[in-house]
């Protein structure tokens, strides 16, 4: 709150505007006044009622806040940046004052919303359809756990799914990606890097109809062992870990053109191509105690962790810029409160002393 209200006060700056289900806004009488909301800054129940205030314009931020509700279906028809606390918050350190994540079943991001971002969102199966839908051009979806699919629709232009945790199903194997559209004409330049999946990534209307990615660099892909598990074509196919055994992949039609420094548990995957690395044990190349997505961080100095075609790391958690790296539990790249203590004694003179712990988040 006290981040949002010095933000607010900037002259020229785009707005942030608060979203927590525990609001008692109503539009009319009330104003989220039980979580500090005022009739000029309200505190919204629902992600759709901010998108609906007048004074919310293109380019604002919305943050929607932990809660052990779950956030109704959200329609994005402007251009924002929503914000959720991330995930996983009861198992990493210093990543929030509480444990409560911001969850979700469905968003839909239609015409109006072009260039928006959603960033730090728990996206769960609850609801008609659940997922995440991208009806227009440069959307990122970012620093999510997705548990079910992200649907295009037809002839999209830039889409990036960039540093999310894709949950995987012990009895469905879900597409990471799926068109959406009786006659889809497939999206132009989607970027798929930096993510955690335990899904499947194949990318295609028919076998002889194989579509493209523009990017897929430093993913951890950990879909279900024995099965086909990537089928794509692409500019790029670097740096990234097929944790599964036996997995196969189809990377531009089995000519393995643009696949460099990957690494593989599956003898004959990538043979040949520049900087492929064989590891049979990936239980050696991994960290082997750890938190839901810090299992998917690589062992520093074991003989399987070899630098990448950028001389990083391989996986999510490579590349040479930080901002780029997936990060633990989805926090955004803003200041992070994550302990507040008080001795809850005022001091004469002094008032009550109150410590906070933060971090910032690259």
């Amino acid at each position: 709150m006290l981040l949002s209200a010095f933000f607010l006060s900037l002259p020229g700056y785009a707005k942030i505007w608060r979203v927590n289900n525990q609001s008692n806004y109503n539009n009319t009488t009330l104003w989220g006044q039980n979580y500090g909301g005022t009739t000029t800054y309200p505190v919204f129940k629902q992600i759709n009622q901010a998108i609906a205030w007048a004074g919310l314009i293109a380019g604002d931020t919305i943050h929607v806040e932990g809660s052990t509700a779950i956030y109704e279906t959200a329609t994005i028809t402007k251009k924002v940046v929503i914000i959720g606390p991330g995930y996983f918050l009861a198992e990493n350190p210093k990543v929030f004052n509480t444990t409560y994540d911001a969850r979700l079943g469905r968003i839909n991001f239609n015409v109006g919303s072009q260039d928006s971002q959603l960033i730090g969102m728990n996206m769960i199966p609850d609801g008609s359809s659940p997922g995440v839908y991208i009806n227009t051009d440069g959307i990122t979806i970012k620093r999510c756990r997705i548990e079910r699919r992200i649907f295009l629709a037809s002839g999209l232009a830039d889409v990036y799914i960039l540093q999310n945790f894709f949950v995987g199903n012990s009895t469905t194997d879900y597409n990471a990606l799926v068109q959406n559209g009786s006659s889809p004409v497939p999206p132009n330049e989607i970027i798929f890097n930096n993510n955690i999946c335990e899904n499947k990534l194949i990318w295609q209307r028919s076998d002889s109809e194989i579509w493209n990615i523009l990017e897929c660099n430093n993913n951890v892909f950990a879909g279900p062992a024995n099965s086909l598990n990537l089928k794509f074509n692409t500019g790029s196919f670097r740096n990234n870990i097929l944790k599964s055994n036996n997995m196969t992949a189809v990377i531009n039609q089995g000519t393995n053109n643009n696949v460099s420094h990957n690494t593989s548990a599956t003898t004959d995957l990538f043979s040949g191509t520049p900087g492929n690395l064989l590891v049979p044990s990936m239980a050696s190349l991994f960290v082997n105690s750890g938190t839901t997505d810090g299992l998917y961080q690589l062992q520093p100095g074991v003989s399987g962790n070899i630098a990448g075609i950028d001389g990083a790391e391989r996986g999510a958690f490579g590349g040479i810029a930080p901002s780029n790296r997936y990060t633990l539990s989805g926090l955004a790249a803003i200041p992070v409160v994550y302990d507040v203590t008080t001795s809850g004694v005022s001091q004469p003179g002094t008032g009550l002393t109150v410590e906070i712990k933060a971090r910032t988040i690259k």
